[in-house]
C-alpha cells in the first residue's frame, strides 16, 4: 500500500499554534492528527544549522555573548511562524 508523505506527517506545533491563534485560540476543528498545508512542517538547512552553531560555540570560547545572540539573530529558523 502506497502512502503518502504529506499525510503521514504530524503537525509541526509552533505552526498548530499559529492556526489555533487564528481560529479563536482553540485547535481548528480539522486539524486532527495529520499535517494540513498550513501546520505541515517545513524544510530546514544543516548547512544553516551548522554555521549558527559553530558561530555560537566559537562566542562562547570567546566568552562574547552577544556574538553569541546575534548569531542566533541574523540566521532565524525558517521553521518558526513571522
Amino acid at each position: 500500500m502506497a502512502t503518502d508523505k504529506k499525510t503521514d506527517q504530524q503537525p509541526e506545533s509552533l505552526r498548530t499554534f499559529e492556526a489555533a491563534g487564528r481560529s479563536g485560540g482553540e485547535k481548528p476543528a480539522d486539524q486532527g492528527l495529520n499535517a494540513r498545508p498550513d501546520t505541515a512542517p517545513l524544510p530546514d538547512s544543516n548547512e544553516r544549522k551548522a554555521e549558527t552553531a559553530t558561530r555560537v560555540l566559537k562566542a562562547g570560547v570567546d566568552k562574547d555573548p552577544k556574538a553569541a545572540t546575534q548569531a542566533v539573530q541574523d540566521n532565524k529558523d525558517p521553521r518558526l511562524p513571522r
